[in-house]
């Protein structure tokens, strides 16, 4: 959900906080079982036993459920992919270095590495 913005944060959109409100609203509704589902990273309903057996702390990992995303790549694919991007911009950059020594050397001022 959001919307990141700088490098660190997530700003939620209309939509997201739409969807937030609706969730809260559904589960305090009489009848919650019809309208309100526990969704993995964003909400779960706890009962009084539940929160109690927690030493009643409210830390929300300690009831939603996070998905571990870094277990659920493929290293080998991922390594694969960026060894061939970086690969591309090795060329790339080797390329441009060409064309600005012969820009200067053009120039009469040649430029010896």
């Amino acid at each position: 959900m959001g919307s990141p913005y700088e490098k660190k944060y997530i700003e939620l959109t209309d939509e997201d906080r739409a969807k937030v409100v609706e969730t809260y609203h559904n589960w305090q509704q009489v009848g919650d079982e019809n309208t309100y589902e526990n969704i993995p990273e964003f909400c779960y309903s706890a009962g009084y036993d539940e929160v109690a057996e927690k030493g009643f702390t409210l830390v929300p990992s300690r009831y939603i459920a996070f998905v571990n995303r870094d277990e659920n790549i493929d290293f080998d694919t991922k390594m694969k992919s960026l060894q061939s991007e970086l690969q591309d911009l090795l060329v790339q950059e080797e390329k441009s270095k060409e064309e600005l020594l012969g820009v200067f050397k053009e120039l009469g001022y040649e430029i010896k590495l």
